[in-house]
């Protein structure tokens, strides 16, 4: 049996699929075991004048299991 935890993330870019390739990127380097992803909302900012995409996302993964004893 395996339990699943999410967290709450933001990534930025010049795309949404950049925004969401950096937020699974940085969830990847500190997560083991990231299983899906579930985009909440897509928003956008201006930075030096250009746009930006913020996606506001779940990220899931696998608890990894302990041996006790």
């Amino acid at each position: 049996m395996s339990v699943s935890k999410a967290i709450d993330l933001m990534g930025t870019g010049d795309t949404i699929e950049d925004a969401i390739s950096e937020a699974i990127d940085r969830a990847t380097g500190t997560l083991q075991a990231v299983t899906a992803f579930e985009v909440g909302t897509i928003s956008g900012v201006l930075v030096d004048g250009r746009f930006k995409f913020e996606v506001r996302m779940h990220v899931w993964f696998t608890l990894l299991e302990r041996m006790h004893g």
